[in-house]
């Protein structure tokens, strides 16, 4: 008997590098399309609870939140989004966000006049148009997205309104929410879930501890007898270096300004320049909250 060594030709070796390569290829790209789809899902989930977030009806510890005197307790979803009451600080599953997203957030459009309409009246893709609105530059589109916040049972009049705001940072674009009551100046809740600003720095914007001091504020600067005329006022809220307190101490300008960040004063006037550019843009549409409100 006679033993020997098989032998591998060059030829041999390089079709099996190539069908491994090949091999490998696919198995790659297929784990990326899997992993894809699970990232968007991710990135659906974390935009939905940070709208939510901004319009108070979600905590930043991860339970929802329901208006009862004046102040905001916690809640839990009972079943199709609808919220009740709830004792403990129950935390959202997934599902509850979703469920709680599609039946209280409608989104819509506003035109230059200041009128609301969904997106089909408007003859629009939602998906395509807020995908353009991300990346275009501030007033160059036609309509403006927004979304009503609809009271507990998904019917009636809006308790709110929840406008996506883009900007720049110190580093990077910038994107979030900024939530207004029904008065179409008062500030119900903010966030931001892109940023890649320095973390402990401009960083700051994305923490809870910021945001909530926005809650209250107004987006209009009065003049200095403390009146607001939303047809001409200074719209936007200012994030000022140090504290308003020290800064401005009790100037009516105090109403639509916020504490700034330590170390991060270029984040913060990019914050400003957002807020500004962005609301400005719906002005038309605040003044007709404010006929309404006072009608």
């Amino acid at each position: 008997m006679y033993l020997y060594k098989r032998s591998f030709t060059t030829s041999w070796t390089i079709f099996f590098i190539m069908a491994l390569s090949i091999v490998s290829a696919a198995v790659l790209s297929l784990l990326a399309s899997l992993l894809k789809e699970k990232k968007e899902e991710a990135r659906e989930l974390d935009r939905s609870q940070q709208l939510l977030l901004s319009a108070k009806v979600f905590d930043p510890e991860g339970y929802f939140l329901i208006a009862k005197d004046g102040s905001f307790i916690p809640a839990k979803n009972k079943g199709g989004g609808v919220l009740v009451p709830s004792e403990h600080k129950e935390k959202a599953t997934a599902r509850d966000v979703a469920e709680v997203y599609r039946l209280r957030v409608r989104p819509m459009v506003v035109d230059s006049a200041g009128g609301l309409m969904t997106y089909a009246q408007a003859g629009l893709n939602m998906a395509r148009y807020l995908a353009e609105w991300k990346t275009a530059k501030p007033g160059t589109l036609k309509y403006l997205p927004i979304y009503e916040i609809l009271p507990v049972d998904g019917q009636g009049v809006p308790e709110g309104y929840v406008i996506p705001i883009t900007g720049f940072g110190l580093w990077d674009r910038i994107v979030g929410y900024i939530s207004i009551l029904p008065n179409g100046e008062t500030v119900r809740g903010i966030a931001w879930y892109d940023q890649k600003e320095t973390p402990g720095l401009g960083g700051t914007i994305a923490e809870a501890s910021w945001q909530k001091q926005f809650l209250g504020k107004k987006i209009f600067q009065p003049n200095q007898q403390g009146q607001i005329d939303m047809s001409r006022s200074p719209i936007g809220i200012s994030v000022v270096k140090g504290t308003v307190k020290d800064t401005l101490g009790n100037s009516p300008k105090g109403v639509n300004s916020v504490d700034g960040m330590a170390g991060a004063t270029l984040t913060g006037n990019g914050v400003t320049r957002a807020y500004k550019d962005n609301l400005e843009l719906y002005r038309p549409f605040f003044e007709q909250l404010g006929k309404n409100s006072i009608g």
